[in-house]
């Protein structure tokens, strides 16, 4: 990959495995939309960003080639070789179609409580809800930033949080999620909670921690655990992924947890593996079937 400087940001030529759909677009983040030109518009890390492809080329605009290499290339898992960990994971047909239709996902390296409080609102929720909610939410509290005339909103710190009631959090529609945020908000402040510590805990330990905070179960810390702190060795496990899973690796979730058997399939890599089935099941239009096999598709 050939990094350079354009007027008004940078171009990645010849990048690999970098597909705007399949990274914004496969459940791990909620403030990137696709606008009607194919680019995708985000706001991350206090700063507005445009993605546009072309070719094997992505322009990323409203940046600098310093800011790239200090910020963006970690926050889009540029160090990663993601072709590797597809060779690690491509041992049978069901995951070598979940690759090829996820080919180019990846993992971004989002902030830590960032993700905590979108994952606890994404509690019994759906991604267009999650959506607005986080929006409403970074309206409320966090700082006003303009780019292309348009008015955007950055995610509020912990600090500017401090001190808000789930009646504060009334407009924002949040329903039973309020009393976590504030919960999940007093622990972070306090000191109870450190999330600079989860990178450095054993999975199960780094779990067991989240959980301490209301409202946050084994998918949500699972959650939080990759997609806040770019951990892959946990495998979040909600309904859909537990059907697919049970469907698609029977032998392999008979009398264990599925959480379990995709850390066994898949190793300390179980992370990626999820989020390609989690992709793969969404595309071919398999949440909420009643039927008692899924159908996938030989791409």
């Amino acid at each position: 990959m050939n990094v350079k400087e354009i007027n008004g940001g940078v171009e990645l030529e010849n990048v690999q495995q970098f597909n705007l759909k399949h990274i914004f677009e496969c459940g791990q983040c909620f403030r990137w939309s696709r606008q009607g030109d194919g680019s995708y518009v985000g706001v991350a890390k206090n700063k507005v960003l445009r993605l546009a492809a072309h070719d094997n080329n992505i322009t990323i605009f409203n940046t600098s080639l310093q800011e790239f290499f200090e910020v963006w290339e970690d926050y889009f898992d540029l160090k990663t070789d993601y072709l590797s960990y597809q060779e690690r994971l491509a041992t049978d047909d069901i995951m070598r179609n979940a690759i090829k239709d996820g080919s180019g996902l990846r993992i971004l390296r989002q902030d830590t409580f960032e993700t905590l409080i979108s994952f606890i609102i994404s509690a019994s929720n759906n991604i267009p809800r999650i959506t607005k909610i986080v929006n409403c939410l970074c309206e409320l509290y966090g700082d006003k930033v303009t780019y292309e005339n348009e008015t955007f909103y950055t995610f509020p710190s912990p600090k500017r949080l401090c001190g808000v009631t789930a009646e504060d959090l009334a407009p924002i529609r949040s329903g039973f999620r309020a009393k976590y945020i504030t919960d999940a908000v007093e622990k972070v402040n306090s000191g109870e909670i450190d999330l600079k510590n989860l990178g450095k805990m054993p999975a199960s330990d780094a779990q067991k921690y989240l959980m301490s905070i209301s409202g946050v179960g084994p998918k949500v810390a699972d959650c939080v655990l990759i997609f806040g702190t770019g951990r892959l060795d946990v495998f979040p496990v909600d309904t859909w992924i537990d059907k697919a899973m049970k469907t698609l690796y029977p032998a392999a979730c008979e009398g264990t947890k599925v959480r379990n058997a995709g850390e066994t399939l898949f190793g300390d890599i179980c992370g990626l593996a999820q989020q390609y089935i989690f992709y793969y099941a969404r595309e071919n239009k398999l949440q909420g079937i009643r039927q008692e096999k899924l159908k996938f598709l030989n791409k």
